[in-house]
């Protein structure tokens, strides 16, 4: 039932209203004739009609529960698109709307080296403006913003104006609207506006004792407790991340999770029954739900975290398997577009770790340890392993001490959960009895911190894993063979025989002697089958890291450039002899920057060059220098001089620095590249419109006769529109000559424009760009103007790296892992 109900809601958000409900018409009758097969009596002697009526029975509730998400998602896809608000998505047109805030204003982005921060807030669109006409709507849309967005709260009302463009199928949004200027915010009142302020107060109020507490618990306290991370420093979130605590920043099943048990635990202490202990940690449930805000997300993370919780709780693993079922049903039939949610996937893997494998690890772990801390130990375990093939195809890593730091931050969570909830509403209330709560939940947080500072300092913290289905399939082989020992092991462990009176004494002595007793076989010993277990999972990827780092692959051969995947940011290697390339921006991340170098065999760069200084440009730099002859570096920027950081390790390298002018002209062995943009002595308004454009022209064989063509690469940074016209008529003779490859500026954002694809109208056009970004790049404008001009579109999102060569007349285009 929950398969067909997942099925079902993840093609009918992607459809059409019209097509979902036709498909729940379909779904609908086809359930009531199976229920009607399934009466009909069998005619004597005959087995046609058992067997029909027992498929009848069988298919009937699945096709019901498709049949229901199916109605719900044409409902709210035909009354996210009705009225004039459909025609004025899909011409893209500049509205004014009022909105009400459907979630919390959230930083998606750092434009600028200053920290300015994009802000993305999903929001209802009630009313609109659009070329003079007013209209209500009820449309779904990602309003992204300025810094003035950020005080956006859940429920708040707030009127912007800008351009809409539609979104792709299957968002939960049906548009993106790029606001400009000031929201005018309306705060919502009532429980939305006792919530803010309840958020507000916390973070103020953690802000505050940061003297006390450390600023990194001051910043953790607020995400840990109502998920609210605005206030975490980037540090500690990357090292949270690499240790496999990130979900403790969030409103997630694992918070919800730990909030039960605590409760329940307590309640049992006090020898309340289990079902009186049980309706405590549900109400407590509901409780926190309501003060964190009931949105799908954290109503999700409830249901999901609580199912899970009671089943290791409770030892009963079949009733919680079949609410799981009935749960997703509803979530779905609610919230359809939760069906393509990796959230929402990784809380159901999560939950079914633990309602599948949490009590058999629980019962396992509890033979030689407290049985409190043997569940502790089973929570993060079984749902690392039903979740970690998602995560590899969410971050081709795997953290390899996610399971101790769990465990080590695990016991401090309920009280983190429990003393910051009651801090929370205190200080929104009576500030002065929150002090000592406050003090409290920020131990736990400070502790917290340690330990994903600490398990993330140590070597070999992060092992790389393959991409793609190729990492997915071998991390799932991993925890199939871990998930096999521990059910050997239970089912082991868990053989007993009747004894005789007579037996029982020499049984007691047996069992004392820590002897297997019965006749079903030695029962297994968990100080070897756990640790067993665990080395089953971490070998895979020690295998990988090995491979990598000992045995790295080999440059594909005859390459003349490659587009490094180096996710949202830019990093393009062009050959200029054997173990030599010129290297034209870093991307974001050191570490993709050299892997992707070291793949090809670069050991000498006979230029850098860092077209404008923004982060997801220039923020690998220090992996193109590590270990590695550089010659040359220039660069662009709107400002007078380098960042200071950047400007530091630039001249730390000892390689010459120059600032990059139009006019500007050098060859390299087969490559020769021409500056054509920014003009001298001209300022540029912005950063992005500072962009060195180069031209690169690739000559394999100057001296061939007859000779081969010349391959040419227009490289564009972030040049946007305006500027790229500009560029145009400077060098009126590009439209007239073109270019074989054309690098799209600015990740493909509509703000680049279309002038460059249509007037210079390329062989093949370059997107570096990262997988789910949250800018919404390449834009449907730009992918729609490559697709008129017959462009081939290569993206690192899409392909990975990417690899360029030329075979005579042939231009030939691939992902570097064959993709």
């Amino acid at each position: 039932m929950a398969a067909a109900s997942w099925v079902a809601a993840a093609l009918a958000v992607r459809a059409g209203s019209r097509e979902a409900c036709i498909a729940a018409a379909v779904l609908a009758g086809t359930a009531a004739l199976s229920l009607v097969l399934a009466l009909i009596p069998s005619a004597p002697g005959t087995r046609l009609f058992p067997l029909a009526g027992r498929l009848a029975r069988t298919v009937a509730a699945p096709l019901a529960a498709a049949g229901m998400v199916c109605v719900g998602a044409g409902v709210l896809l035909a009354e996210r698109t009705a009225g004039p608000i459909g025609p004025a998505i899909s011409a893209g047109a500049s509205i004014t709307g009022e909105f009400r805030a459907s979630i919390d204003a959230r930083a998606v982005a750092s434009d600028r080296f200053d920290g300015g921060s994009r802000y993305a807030v999903e929001a209802v669109l009630t009313e609109a403006t659009a070329g003079g006409a007013r209209f209500g709507a009820a449309a779904t849309v990602l309003v992204l913003g300025g810094g003035s967005f950020a005080d956006v709260h859940l429920g708040d009302r707030f009127s912007a104006a800008g351009n809409l463009q539609a979104a792709g199928p299957g968002e939960r949004a049906v548009a993106l609207l790029y606001a400009n200027g000031t929201p005018d915010v309306e705060p919502a009142g009532g429980w939305y506006g006792q919530t803010a302020q309840i958020r507000v107060a916390l973070a103020h109020a953690a802000a505050g004792q940061a003297d006390i507490l450390g600023e990194d618990a001051a910043g953790l306290l607020p995400g840990m407790v109502l998920g609210d991370r605005s206030t975490l420093d980037k540090d500690l979130e990357a090292a949270m991340q690499n240790t496999g605590l990130t979900h403790l920043t969030a409103v997630s099943g694992a918070n919800c999770g730990y909030l039960l048990a605590f409760v329940f635990l307590t309640a049992r202490s006090a020898r309340l029954p289990r079902a009186v202990a049980s309706a405590a940690g549900v109400l407590a449930l509901v409780g926190f739900v309501l003060v964190v805000r009931p949105d799908a997300s954290v109503l999700r993370a409830a249901v999901m975290g609580g199912l899970g919780t009671l089943a290791v709780l409770s030892g009963r693993g079949k009733l919680p398997a079949a609410l799981l079922c009935l749960s997703i049903t509803v979530l779905l039939a609610v919230d359809p577009w939760l069906s393509g949610s990796y959230a929402f996937i990784l809380s159901v893997l999560a939950t079914s770790g633990l309602i599948l494998l949490g009590p058999r690890l629980t019962e396992l772990l509890s033979r030689r340890m407290p049985w409190p801390l043997a569940a502790a130990l089973a929570v993060p375990l079984a749902a690392q392993l039903f979740c970690s093939p998602v995560l590899v195809l969410l971050q081709p890593q795997v953290p390899v001490y996610s399971l101790p730091a769990n465990i080590v931050a695990a016991p401090v969570i309920p009280l983190v959960t429990v003393a910051g909830m009651a801090a929370a509403v205190l200080t929104a209330a009576l500030p002065p009895l929150a002090a000592p709560l406050l003090l409290v939940a920020g131990a736990g947080a400070a502790w917290t911190s340690f330990v994903a500072r600490f398990f993330s300092s140590l070597p070999g913290a992060l092992l790389p894993w393959p991409g793609g289905a190729t990492g997915v399939m071998l991390m799932a082989g991993a925890g199939v063979a871990v998930i096999w020992v521990v059910l050997r092991a239970g089912k082991a462990g868990s053989t007993v025989s009747t004894v005789s009176a007579g037996e029982t004494a020499n049984a007691s002595s047996a069992a004392s002697a820590g002897r297997p007793r019965g006749r079903g076989g030695p029962a297994v010993d968990l100080t070897a089958a756990v640790p067993l277990a665990v080395a089953l999972l971490l070998l895979p990827p020690a295998a990988v890291a090995a491979w990598t780092y000992l045995m790295p692959g080999p440059a594909p051969p005859g390459w003349s450039a490659v587009v490094c995947d180096v996710g949202q940011g830019d990093g393009l290697v062009v050959r200029t002899a054997e173990h030599s390339a010129l290297v034209i921006d870093a991307g974001p991340d050191p570490e993709a920057m050299d892997g992707c170098l070291n793949r090809l065999g670069v050991k000498t760069v006979d230029l850098l060059i860092l077209t404008h200084a923004h982060l997801d440009h220039y923020g690998g730099t220090e992996g193109v220098l590590r270990q590695r002859e550089v010659h040359r570096i220039a660069f662009s920027t709107a400002e007078a001089e380098l960042p200071p950081q950047l400007d530091a390790h630039l001249k730390g390298s000892g390689a010459e620095l120059t600032r990059l002018t139009a006019g500007m002209s050098a060859q390299t062995g087969p490559v020769k590249w021409d500056v054509l943009w920014p003009p001298k002595d001209s300022q540029q308004a912005t950063e992005n419109d500072a962009s060195a454009v180069v031209l690169v022209s690739l000559d394999p064989d100057p001296d061939a006769q007859p000779a081969e063509p010349r391959l040419t690469m227009l490289l564009t940074g972030d040049i946007e529109q305006d500027a790229a016209l500009a560029l145009l008529s400077r060098n009126a003779w590009l439209r007239t000559d073109g270019v074989d490859v054309l690098k799209v500026p600015h990740h493909g954002a509509r703000n680049g424009g279309t002038a460059l694809i249509t007037q210079l109208r390329p062989r093949v056009a370059l997107i570096s760009v990262g997988a789910d970004n949250d800018y919404g790049h390449p834009g449907p404008a730009i992918l729609s103007a490559l697709e008129d001009t017959g462009t081939t579109v290569a993206r690192t999102d899409l392909l990975g790296s990417i690899s360029l060569d030329m075979d005579g007349k042939t231009l030939r285009v691939g992902g570097l892992d064959g993709r």
